[in-house]
């Protein structure tokens, strides 16, 4: 029997594969978790990431319980970073409970971070969840629990004592550098070689790669903006690693595991293009060849950068991706008055990226979202408008690099719209993590978004609509999302 540690577990939407398609099951991880499992090894604490997505996809019959039986191990983290997978990290916390009841079970992440009282209140299966940013305080937990030690001190802990009662260790750790974490160390994760292949083929996502921590911006429906981490992280500025760092994980993923390229997790932005253009050199300079996949945050994004991205990466393997939501300049003004004095994609400097992706040949994704803050009927007609324009342009010829993708979306707890929804003139549905939880329990999920979790109700569009709407882009959409995938 193999030993472990720590086990660190990346949890599915559903425990169910039969209610999912392979897609929806979101096999991607948070891209912290590579960094904390990496410095555990470092530090000589033995450590295995389990990705539960991924072993689901792998193998129809798997079963959780039954490989956990073949492993021994003392600390099993769950990453609950993200709210879909909720129910998930429960289940899943059962599973580790009902195997090793001696284990000692442990969530991070956002969602994890932002629940934190009320799960260890109401859910037994959890002895504790760290907080914000937690490499270095889960590694401090780590130690002391293996070696009895006690944990009363470890930064941004919350567990329950031997008394069974709920104990809050303030957030007093946020990183001030990423140059001592690496993040691309996959072979401390089970079936590794299986998880790049499967993150393009049903992601259609490269190596995630953490470029930075923070963000400067505030979206509606976005978790994890500058407002949403003074909630969760305390972090107030973002901190970008240093290029040569990034460099070393990317001859990492290159060179040893064949990676064909990445997914930058960081995006462009005014602020940012001094950066990276100073990467963008050190990679024709080490002359890695890769593809890579740069999401535009905030506009411009001068053809100076295209010119950049063509002769740095592999272009027929690249991408470049733009998320207005919508281009109604109403209901952009409206967010700019609302939460984000920079939110601004006006419809000429959205055509410039078209012409320059075309004259590029490099694929340019456009996201749109319906239910959108302040979004009225006619906002919508006008965006589904834009969106068939392009379907019948560039629809018909793998030629011509453009598409245009819808989502439904769930209101990220902490974002700016689920702390005030009345400002953004929504409702929210469910709240709780019990509810979220429950609902994500119930959910059923296809390709095309038709049964996502929707936990608001739009002022101007109700939640039929919304769905409906959402379908209507989405077979709109096929052709380019065909046409333009790698």
């Amino acid at each position: 029997m193999k030993s472990y540690d720590v086990i660190l577990i990346h949890p599915s939407r559903v425990f169910d594969k039969k209610r999912a398609p392979n897609r929806s099951l979101f096999l991607l991880f948070p891209m912290g978790l590579l960094a904390i499992a990496d410095l555990l090894d470092r530090e000589g604490i033995s450590v295995k990431i389990i990705n539960y997505p991924l072993e689901q996809i792998l193998n129809k019959n798997f079963s959780l319980e039954t490989f956990l039986r073949t492993i021994d191990f003392k600390i099993c983290g769950i990453a609950l970073h993200w709210a879909l997978h909720s129910y998930g990290a429960m289940e899943i916390a059962k599973t580790v409970k009902k195997v090793n009841p001696n284990a000692k079970v442990i969530l991070g992440g956002f969602s994890a971070t932002y629940f934190h009282d009320e799960i260890l209140k109401y859910f037994k299966s959890i002895d504790g969840v760290i907080k914000g940013e937690g490499e270095v305080p889960f590694l401090e937990y780590c130690r002391n629990i293996l070696k009895n030690q006690s944990i009363d001190a470890v930064p941004n802990l919350s567990y329950k004592n031997s008394s069974n009662h709920v104990r809050i260790n303030p957030i007093t750790y946020v990183a001030k550098t990423l140059d001592e974490l690496s993040f691309s160390n996959i072979s401390l994760l089970h079936n590794a070689k299986r998880y790049l292949d499967l993150g393009v083929d049903i992601m259609r996502m490269q190596f995630p790669l953490s470029i930075a921590r923070g963000c400067p911006f505030n979206c509606p429906y976005c978790g994890g903006g500058q407002r949403s981490q003074i909630i969760l992280t305390k972090r107030k500025s973002v901190v970008f690693r240093n290029p040569e760092k990034v460099i070393e994980d990317l001859q990492c993923i290159n060179d040893v595991y064949k990676a064909e390229g990445v997914f930058f997790g960081h995006g462009s932005y005014p602020g940012s293009l001094k950066y990276w253009k100073a990467l963008f050199n050190l990679i024709r300079k080490e002359k890695l060849d890769i593809g890579g996949d740069l999401e535009i945050w905030r506009l411009p994004f001068p053809k100076e950068m295209w010119n950049l991205y063509q002769k740095t990466f592999i272009p027929e393997i690249s991408s470049i991706s733009v998320c207005p939501r919508s281009l109604s300049p109403r209901v952009q003004r409206k967010i700019r008055e609302t939460c984000d004095p920079s939110y601004f994609f006006p419809c000429n400097q959205i055509e410039k990226l078209i012409n320059n992706a075309l004259l590029h040949q490099i694929v340019l994704r456009i996201w749109f979202t319906v239910g959108f803050p302040f979004q009225t009927r006619m906002d919508l007609l006008k965006d589904y408008y834009f969106v068939l324009k392009q379907a019948l342009k560039y629809g018909n010829s793998k030629k011509f690099p453009i598409t245009v993708l819808n989502d439904l979306v769930t209101v990220i707890p902490a974002s700016p719209a689920f702390e005030n929804p009345e400002r953004f003139n929504i409702s929210l549905t469910f709240k709780s993590f019990r509810q979220t939880v429950a609902m994500y329990e119930r959910a059923k999920f296809v390709l095309g978004g038709w049964n996502s979790v929707i936990n608001y109700e739009n002022k101007y569009l109700s939640n039929i609509e919304m769905r409906v709407w959402n379908r209507i882009f989405n077979m709109t959409e096929i052709p380019m999302f065909i046409n333009s995938t790698h």
